[in-house]
């Protein structure tokens, strides 16, 4: 009586199988290869990587968890509205990066906390601003990253 084999013991099934990976695992190979010679510095020198490299220090002094406010060249109030317009789509798009490179702390737009990130790309805050929302400088990171202290009523 003929015993009838199992498909994998099938040397037809083996190479072919065999044959099939190495096709895969060459076009997958190749691709990646290309797309390292297209784009030498991507992964490292993209907006949010370099954000990330701003902001991290802060990560050091700030609680594990809580929440900080928020404040930047614009009035908070304000750069929610130029991004709707599309008038400035990039102080939307640092928040978000610095919350994202904060967390878990909560970063609200806003600067009603007793820790603030300032975050300044245009040159520095606006004295005004400051005083208005009673922040001191805490400590300066240097490349407009700030943490302010919010005082008590002047």
């Amino acid at each position: 009586m003929k015993t009838k084999k199992k498909t994998y013991q099938n040397p037809r099934f083996v190479i072919a199988l065999i044959l099939l990976t190495a096709a895969s695992l060459y076009g997958s190979l190749d691709l990646l290869i290309s797309k390292v010679r297209l784009y030498p510095d991507s992964p490292w020198n993209n907006s949010v990587s370099i954000h990330e490299k701003r902001i991290e220090p802060l990560k050091a002094v700030l609680p594990p968890a809580g929440s900080v406010g928020y404040v930047t060249t614009v009035e908070n109030e304000k750069f929610f509205s130029l991004e709707r317009n599309f008038q400035n789509v990039e102080l939307l798009g640092q928040f978000i990066a610095t919350q994202y490179t904060l967390s878990p702390v909560f970063v609200y737009n806003t600067p009603e906390y007793p820790l603030v990130v300032g975050n300044f790309l245009s040159g520095p805050p606006d004295p005004v601003l400051l005083r208005r929302h009673r922040l001191v400088p805490r400590i300066d990171f240097g490349d407009g990253v700030i943490l302010f202290e919010r005082r008590g009523e002047s």
